[in-house]
């Protein structure tokens, strides 16, 4: 494939548990101690304790008295939030921490929950506007910093991260976790040497690093070196242990290396112990599709529809697998709402066009892969099934123009060229089609596969951790 989707990734929202021990473990406590010596501070000390116990009634009950005697106390109003969230009545949270914040604009804590709340509610931007605060106030907050690396990243602000990370490298001591997700930009960027070099580092300073261990195995597959990129693979297995996000980023690998027995084992392993993760179950189904088994692949796209109604990714995956079970109604159902949530993803818009082919409406295949060509001028599987389509109604010199654009955009795609070679036949130039042949050969010599439309399914990169 020539693009591929941005996606939603796992890893990106915390649980309400989290925030709540985020909250008082790390934040809250430095606070309260400031003001140790009254009776005010008393109680929020103890209801800092009650929270972490779990006891939010009576937390709340110590909250009461000191915010009737305080209405503005930040930290009273920081703590209150945190109950909130984890009652999971998040808009009465959020409402909390913003006043703590206008009553205290150093509180870190307050911030930092912001952040992780914004989180919660998949709102990108407001997350890294808290984390940058947070990272201001306290420059060495380092579970700060390294969510605020791993926001970045996974919102595709790639020369932003590396910009960040960069910086901390010069004011403080080395982190392996800073420099996994330093490699993993690079490499998003195409700069594996640079990459390479941060994965070792990660080593030097953590040698048991899975991320790490797989971010090698990546590169050394990007150089064509399987034997190698397997073995760091494998090196890895050994220390995800019940880590979901670290079986599902796992699997991912295993996936480029089609050691897709390796990567199903390590995708259901994640979903027992993470049943709800979206991205899980639209990797799997992925994977499902490449056995091929339609069925349990439909399975589990409507299960991540369930989970994430607003995925794109879930809708267009569910509707391709009732395409390849020629259910074609509701398979344009499920492909036109992706298309709505996402304007600028192609894919839905080409497994449409693909439905249009198979329905014999050839005229509205070629109006929507000529619009996706337009608007994507280097998708190049629009190009290919444009060509086809042409192909099909003899109409050479206008299949001829796309499909040589299609090889020439992916020379490496065996269909490509044998679909030209095809044409060129038709048109008597048996030498130029021989020559496409040969290439064909050549290509599935050195494993090249024929992409299918299910290359447009593959499951996402991995996203913050």
């Amino acid at each position: 494939m020539s693009r591929k989707i941005s996606r939603a990734v796992p890893g990106d929202r915390p649980s309400l548990r989290w925030l709540l021990s985020a909250s008082i473990c790390v934040l809250l406590v430095p606070a309260i101690a400031a003001a140790q010596g009254n009776t005010r501070a008393k109680r929020l000390e103890r209801a800092a304790s009650l929270i972490n116990s779990n006891q939010l009634a009576e937390a709340e009950h110590e909250l009461g008295y000191v915010l009737r005697v305080a209405p503005n106390e930040a930290v009273a109003l920081n703590l209150l939030g945190t109950i909130r969230a984890t009652q999971g009545r998040l808009k009465e949270a959020e409402s909390l921490f913003l006043r703590a914040v206008r009553a205290d604009k150093q509180l870190v804590g307050a911030h930092m929950n912001l952040a992780h709340l914004y989180l919660l509610k998949g709102a990108p931007a407001k997350t890294i506007a808290e984390l940058r605060e947070v990272v201001r106030l306290d420059p060495k907050n380092t579970e700060a910093t390294h969510k605020l690396a791993r926001v970045l990243l996974s919102q595709n602000q790639v020369d932003e991260c590396i910009t960040f990370i960069e910086s901390v490298k010069q004011s403080q001591p080395r982190s392996a976790g800073l420099l996994v997700v330093l490699g993993d930009a690079y490499l998003r960027k195409g700069k594996a040497d640079q990459a390479e070099e941060n994965y070792l580092l990660a080593l030097t300073e953590q040698s048991e690093n899975a991320d790490a261990i797989l971010g090698l195995a990546r590169i050394t597959h990007g150089k064509g070196d399987n034997k190698t990129a397997t073995l760091y693979l494998f090196r890895a297995r050994e220390l995800v242990g019940n880590s979901p996000d670290l079986l599902y980023r796992f699997a991912l690998v295993a996936v480029k290396l089609e050691l897709l027995e390796e990567a199903k084992s390590a995708l259901e392993r994640a979903i027992n112990l993470k049943p709800n993760e979206p991205a899980y179950l639209l990797a799997l189904g992925a994977l499902w599709i490449r056995r091929p088994d339609f069925l349990a692949a439909e399975q589990a796209f409507r299960r991540a529809i369930q989970l994430r109604p607003d995925s794109a990714q879930a809708q267009m995956s569910l509707g391709y697998v009732l395409f390849k079970k020629k259910e074609y109604s509701e398979a344009r159902l499920f492909l036109e709402r992706s298309t709505k949530l996402d304007t600028n993803t192609p894919e839905a818009f080409y497994i449409l066009g693909l439905i249009a082919q198979e329905q014999g409406d050839h005229k509205q295949a070629i109006e929507i892969f000529d619009r996706l060509v337009q608007r994507f001028p280097e998708f190049s599987n629009a190009h290919l099934a444009l060509g086809l389509t042409y192909l099909t109604l003899k109409n050479y010199q206008l299949a001829q123009r796309e499909l040589e654009l299609a090889v020439k955009m992916n020379p490496d795609e065996p269909k490509a060229h044998y679909q030209l070679a095809l044409l060129y036949a038709r048109l008597n130039d048996q030498q130029r089609a021989q020559e496409q042949m040969r290439i064909v050969e050549k290509l599935k010599n050195a494993g090249k596969r024929m992409e299918d439309e299910s290359d447009v399914l593959a499951p996402a990169k991995p996203g913050p951790r």
